[in-house]
C-alpha cells in the first residue's frame, strides 16, 4: 500500500537544557578568543540538532527574546526607557554562525507582542507599539544582512493591527495561537495551525485562499484530513523540539506517513 511521505518545517526550539560541565567546558575551548556565551551555545545546538530530514530548518525560538532584548540599550526588564537603539554586533554573529551551519536557515523570532514590552518612556500605547513593531523590523533586516534566510515569527495572545500591517512577503510568516488563524489570513496565504484545529481547515479554505498548510505536533489522522482538503504535496509536517532528545524528535516527525487509502 502507498505511503505519503511529508516535508518538515521547523517552528525553531524550545531552549535546549544545559548540558554537563564538562561538556559545555569542551565547547567554551573551542570557542576561545571569541565572544560566544550561552545564548550562542543554544543556537548551534536548535540547529545541530535539525539534520537533512528537516526541509525547512529554524535556528531559535521563543527563547530568543533574551538575546533580541539585549540588543536594546532602552529596554530592561522587558520595559522602555528611552528612544529605540539597536546594538547589533551578538545578533549578527549569531546569524553568522548558523548561516556557515547550514544554508537556507530561517529563524524563529518572538513577535513585538510576544516581546512582552512595556511602555515606561513614550507614554503612548499606540505609539509605544508602532516603536517596537519598527524595533523589531530592523532586527529582522540586519539579520537578514547576515545570513537568515526568513523569520517565523512567534505569538502567545493576538497580533495587534499594527503588527499585520508590518512584516509582509515571502521572508515572513507567523505562527499563532488557533484563536488568531483568521487574523493571520488576513495577511498571508500559508497557514500553521495545531494538529486539534484541522477539523476547522475545510471552513477557513472556503473564505480564505490558502497555498500551504503547516500542521504543528502533526498526527496521522490530522494529517490525512488535510490530504483531503489540499494536495499533499501543499501539506507539511512541522513542529517545535523540545529541550532534550531535539534531534530524535526531528527524526521522529520526518518518519511520519500515512496510507493513501486513508485520504
Amino acid at each position: 500500500m502507498r505511503e505519503l511521505s511529508f516535508r518538515v518545517r521547523s517552528l525553531g526550539s524550545a531552549k535546549p537544557a544545559v548540558p554537563a560541565p564538562e561538556v559545555l567546558g569542551d565547547w567554551i575551548r573551542k570557542h576561545t578568543g571569541t565572544t560566544a556565551d550561552l545564548i550562542t551555545w543554544e543556537v548551534e545546538t536548535t540547529v545541530l540538532s535539525q539534520g537533512s530530514e528537516v526541509d525547512f530548518p529554524a535556528a531559535g525560538g521563543m527563547w530568543y527574546c533574551d538575546r533580541i532584548c539585549a540588543g536594546f540599550p532602552n529596554v530592561s526588564d522587558h520595559q522602555i526607557s528611552g528612544e529605540f537603539d539597536f546594538v547589533s554586533a551578538d545578533i549578527v554573529s549569531d546569524c553568522g554562525i548558523v548561516s556557515k551551519m547550514r544554508k537556507g536557515c530561517w529563524w524563529a523570532v518572538p513577535s513585538p507582542q510576544a516581546l512582552h514590552l512595556t511602555d515606561g518612556y513614550f507614554r503612548d500605547e499606540e505609539y509605544a507599539s508602532e516603536e517596537v513593531v519598527d524595533a523589531l523590523t530592523r532586527v529582522c533586516r540586519v539579520m537578514r544582512d547576515a545570513g537568515a534566510a526568513g523569520h517565523l515569527l512567534l505569538y502567545d495572545d493576538a497580533p495587534d493591527a499594527i503588527d499585520l500591517e508590518h512584516f509582509s512577503g515571502k521572508r515572513f510568516l507567523r505562527y499563532v495561537p488557533n484563536a488568531f488563524l483568521e487574523d493571520v489570513l488576513e495577511v498571508q496565504r500559508d497557514l500553521i495551525l495545531s494538529a486539534d484545529a484541522v477539523p476547522h481547515l475545510a471552513e477557513l479554505a472556503d473564505s480564505y485562499d490558502i497555498r500551504h498548510v503547516y500542521i504543528a505536533e502533526p498526527t496521522g489522522d490530522a494529517l490525512a484530513e488535510a490530504c483531503r482538503l489540499f494536495d499533499y504535496e501543499d501539506v507539511f509536517c512541522a513542529g517545535t523540539a523540545p529541550e532534550s532528545e531535539q534531534k530524535v524528535y526531528w527524526q521522529s516527525l520526518a518518519e511520519l506517513r500515512i496510507q493513501v487509502r486513508d485520504v
